[in-house]
């Protein structure tokens, strides 16, 4: 009777870190594609915030083909 009780508990305890394996796991997956869809969305809006300003900052080209 407490050999079956000391096995329940040992299986139990065995169960329960692979559930805790297998959840933290799952967190650092989920972290990690946070982390990576924020930076990726960062740079695009650095990248195109980027390209913006200097498009605006350029002093505008005279346009020498309708000049003629």
């Amino acid at each position: 009777m407490i050999a079956d009780a000391i096995d329940t508990a040992v299986t139990l305890g065995w169960a329960f870190l692979g559930w805790l394996a297998l959840l933290s796991l799952a967190t650092g997956v989920a972290l990690y594609a946070a982390v990576v869809i924020a930076w990726c969305t960062l740079r695009g809006v650095w990248c195109a915030g980027r390209a913006l300003w200097h498009n605006l900052s350029r002093p505008a080209r005279p346009d020498y083909d309708k000049a003629a």
